[in-house]
């Protein structure tokens, strides 16, 4: 292959503009969420409540959205930020976890700290699903494994699923009501501070676009020249998931800010 006869047919060069734009991307894409993750950890003095919630849950919806990016765009060149969100999320919530075990207020030392809720319970049992997909996170682990490294790496969906548990047992189904919610701050937009209700927008349009059916409709129109066509019938729930996130985000950055400053909202600042 690349010759023919004596004449050497030169490879198809890649162009450096495209490869930067993409570099770039990457990069920051990779710098921005472990950022406004650190600017909102909060270092275990306010307890085991915000485990696995702002920060974690930025981290595991940037890495669930590269799978229906792939399918919405047919491209694959972003997806190693799947492994490295990944990676951020185990080392997130171990960390956390670890923190949240000495200095929660929960009595009956560090298994009560841990256990002794049931919304503290889902968060260990998360933490704990985590570890082994921290761990096998690399190359030599997919070699070892083989086809079961796919398999094992497939319980981040039941991460997914007792992240709704630990907030539903943590938050209810209801709304903030002042200070008596998973804000510290009063606004004039309660039901958005909800972070049940923020998952839930967020993870409706990636819950749907894997669906074998609709994955295999987007597939088709794509392949069929209509590409703009799953984008119109799911700009809805695109739009909804981008507001969704983008509040995320914004809550994580001025608390993030504030905790800093030593006035985080509703503490002890």
């Amino acid at each position: 292959m690349g010759y023919t006869g004596r004449h050497r047919i030169p490879p198809r060069p890649v162009p450096r503009q495209k490869s930067a734009y993409r570099f770039a991307l990457i990069g920051m894409s990779a710098l921005i969420l472990p950022a406004l993750f650190v600017s909102g950890t909060e270092l275990g003095r306010h307890g085991w409540d915000q485990f696995v919630l702002r920060d974690a849950m930025l981290m595991l919806l940037a890495m669930l959205m590269i799978t229906p990016a792939v399918t919405l765009t047919g491209q694959v060149w972003f997806t190693p930020l799947r492994r490295w969100y990944g990676i951020v999320l185990g080392c997130t919530a171990t960390a956390d976890a670890i923190i949240a075990s000495i200095t929660s207020q929960f009595t009956g030392g560090v298994i009560g700290r841990v256990t002794g809720h049931t919304f503290l319970l889902a968060g260990l049992v998360m933490v704990l699903i985590m570890l082994p997909l921290l761990i096998t996170a690399n190359n030599a682990s997919m070699r070892w494994l083989g086809r079961y490294w796919k398999q094992l790496q497939r319980l981040t969906y039941l991460v997914w699923f007792l992240l709704f548990v630990h907030l539903a047992l943590l938050e209810g189904f209801g709304i903030q009501n002042g200070r008596n919610g998973p804000s510290g701050d009063v606004d004039h937009t309660p039901l958005l501070h909800q972070r049940l209700y923020q998952l839930s927008a967020v993870s409706l349009i990636l819950i749907i676009l894997r669906i074998p059916p609709v994955r295999r409709w987007v597939v088709a129109q794509r392949k069929a020249g209509r590409a703009w066509l799953p984008w119109l019938v799911l700009v809805p729930l695109i739009v909804l998931a981008i507001f969704a996130y983008a509040y995320i985000i914004t809550e994580e950055v001025f608390k993030g800010v504030a905790e800093f400053r030593l006035q985080l909202p509703g503490g002890d600042g």
